[in-house]
């Protein structure tokens, strides 16, 4: 762990996410659901994404996103940097880390209910009740509607 990394404030930390994160799901064809914790910035802010998996304690993966032009759907988007961990064990770090940290914002809701997700999945791991599973999932995608991190994803 670098040392930068490692010196993160973890108000910081939280504060950063508040306002960056995102605590969402995929949805698979057949119906599974993969929840995520994500961070996204442009590549020119690479080193803070880069430290805060580091402070995560280096789980997840980093993508890279290219430049685009803007089309009828989307504006221009620049190359960006891309923080992704799905891991249960990871999620778990990350919830320990928003318990103790606590979100001040209106995403806090939202985490609450992501954290409820990422708990269901964990304790009824192979014998998820899909009922249960769509209302939990529902209740995170009602929250995070206006958010411009969330969308539901098909895989």
């Amino acid at each position: 762990m670098s040392e930068e990394s490692r010196s993160l404030d973890p108000w910081y930390v939280t504060g950063f996410c508040d306002g960056e994160a995102a605590f969402t799901y995929s949805r698979s064809p057949s119906g599974g659901v993969t929840v995520y914790f994500s961070l996204r910035q442009r590549k020119d802010n690479q080193d803070v994404v880069l430290n805060i998996k580091k402070f995560f304690g280096d789980v997840g993966n980093i993508y890279f996103g290219k430049e685009a032009v803007p089309t009828k759907n989307s504006g221009h988007t620049k190359e960006s940097v891309y923080f992704r961990t799905t891991k249960t064990g990871d999620l778990e770090n990350i919830i320990t880390h928003f318990d103790e940290y606590q979100l001040q914002g209106k995403k806090r809701e939202v985490y609450l209910a992501w954290k409820d997700l990422v708990l269901y999945k964990r304790q009824h791991y192979g014998n998820v009740d899909k009922e249960a599973l769509e209302n939990l999932a529902g209740r995170l995608s009602a929250l995070n509607q206006k958010s411009r991190a969330f969308k539901k994803h098909s895989r």
